[in-house]
């Protein structure tokens, strides 16, 4: 018995169909990858850029905070006399009156030139220019106690001091102590410092 030859034609076309199905699942799953691929590329285009935002907004706070804080001190340091030209005249006349209530019997001074302080917390271009006076000081004491009451007293005077250095010798008398005349002498070495109100330091503070 011959076995029927099979029908071809009817073989292609029941192939057809879901060979059709399968290229067009695989041209769908290759869209959908491609898209899904541009999609996620989107996305973390987006997460990064709003991280972006995030971190120059936090700056822009802590920018603002740091200025907020930092006026408060220029404001601090403009009232303190600390900010402003050198004002040796006042620091002078600061002395002087107050060798006066205290009744020294003698004091002598002089003041240097105008330097830049340098320190090594100080970064040129980044903190603001500070400037000292050095003064001097040669006075006749009392008592030991005079000389803290006289530092105490400059104390009160616009702007900032230093006590470089300070001794105190007793002088030979063969005469006891009197109560109006020198029977120590002492001698200081001070620094006054102050910071230009015309420097970055002010445009900051304005808002510049």
């Amino acid at each position: 018995m011959t076995r029927p030859d099979p029908d071809w034609r009817f073989l292609r076309e029941g192939m057809l169909l879901p060979a059709l199905c399968l290229l067009a699942g695989a041209a769908l799953w290759g869209t959908t990858t491609v898209y899904r691929t541009r999609l996620d590329n989107t996305l973390e285009a987006e997460r990064q850029e709003l991280a972006s935002i995030e971190q120059e907004r936090r700056e822009l706070i802590s920018r603002r905070e740091a200025r907020e804080q930092f006026s408060a001190i220029y404001r601090q340091l403009t009232g303190n006399g600390i900010v402003g030209p050198d004002q040796r005249l006042q620091w002078v006349q600061a002395l002087r009156n107050s060798a006066a209530t205290l009744g020294l019997p003698y004091l002598r001074y002089t003041t240097g030139p105008q330097e830049v302080f340098a320190a090594p917390y100080l970064v040129a271009g980044i903190s603001a220019p500070v400037f000292d006076t050095p003064m001097d000081l040669q006075l006749g004491l009392v008592h030991e106690a005079d000389l803290l009451r006289l530092l105490d007293k400059l104390g009160d005077a616009p702007g900032l001091f230093h006590v470089r250095s300070c001794n105190i010798e007793r002088l030979e008398r063969n005469a006891p102590p009197e109560s109006d005349q020198a029977n120590l002498s002492g001698s200081c070495e001070l620094v006054w410092f102050s910071i230009p109100s015309g420097t970055s330091l002010a445009a900051v503070n304005h808002g510049e």
